[in-house]
């Protein structure tokens, strides 16, 4: 007797979607009561209570970073601070429009109310405190002329690295429907070697062998922790 293989073929398919899909790792944030001054961000004793993350991967340059990052939530303000080694510290001067932060090392992060990225919020920052914030539709549908209202950054540029801190108001969070006990966040560095040579850094690990952070898998989940 001659066997179909058509059942067989479509049970394997049924197994496999009811297989559990891996989920995206967890980054646990912390709440804090603390509200640091303007101006005393990047020096406020509420980052030694803070956990550190460190280890930057850039794999597919074959590549590790010591960047180190720290962020918490507030009653009032998501804040955050990047401490960033640099030995080839690449700016645009002069400064003409926020587009010039595509040419310059920086700071990255991402923030989505869904783990789809249908929609999120870009803010990419230089060492001088200078900003390019966006939102975006999956996949790199870019809107430039959108900008956060309650970005604040303090930054400072040492001998051979430099530091990035600021805070974005959790109602301008939840405005853009972005719930404070979880959302999705990627955590990123652009370091330029030269004018075309830029290696990209992910706080996220990752097993991608070509770096694009606008896709879902280089989000966290993160949950916050009182």
């Amino acid at each position: 007797m001659k066997l179909s293989l058509l059942p067989l073929l479509t049970l394997a398919v049924l197994l496999s979607a009811c297989e559990k899909q891996p989920s995206q790792p967890t980054f646990s944030m912390q709440w804090l009561t603390a509200e640091p001054d303007t101006g005393q961000i990047i020096n406020a004793e509420v980052w030694q209570q803070v956990s550190l993350h460190e280890g930057f991967d850039a794999h597919w340059s074959g590549k590790q970073d010591e960047t180190k990052f720290q962020c918490y939530l507030s009653p009032h303000y998501f804040y955050f601070k990047f401490q960033v080694p640099e030995q080839t510290l690449t700016l645009k001067e002069p400064f003409e429009k926020k587009l010039d932060v595509c040419n310059e090392d920086r700071a990255e992060i991402f923030l989505s109310a869904t783990p789809d990225m249908h929609t999120y919020y870009c803010m990419e920052m230089d060492p001088k405190g200078r900003a390019l914030d966006y939102v975006t539709n999956y996949y790199r549908k870019y809107d430039y002329n959108w900008a956060f209202h309650s970005l604040q950054m303090e930054t400072s540029i040492l001998d051979n690295s430099y530091i990035v801190a600021g805070r974005l108001s959790t109602a301008e969070m939840l405005q853009l429907g972005i719930p404070l006990d979880e959302f999705y966040m990627g955590v990123f560095r652009a370091d330029f070697d030269g004018p075309e040579q830029v290696v990209w850094y992910s706080l996220l690990k990752t097993q991608r062998q070509q770096a694009d952070f606008h896709i879902p898998e280089m989000l966290f989940k993160v949950t916050v922790q009182s």
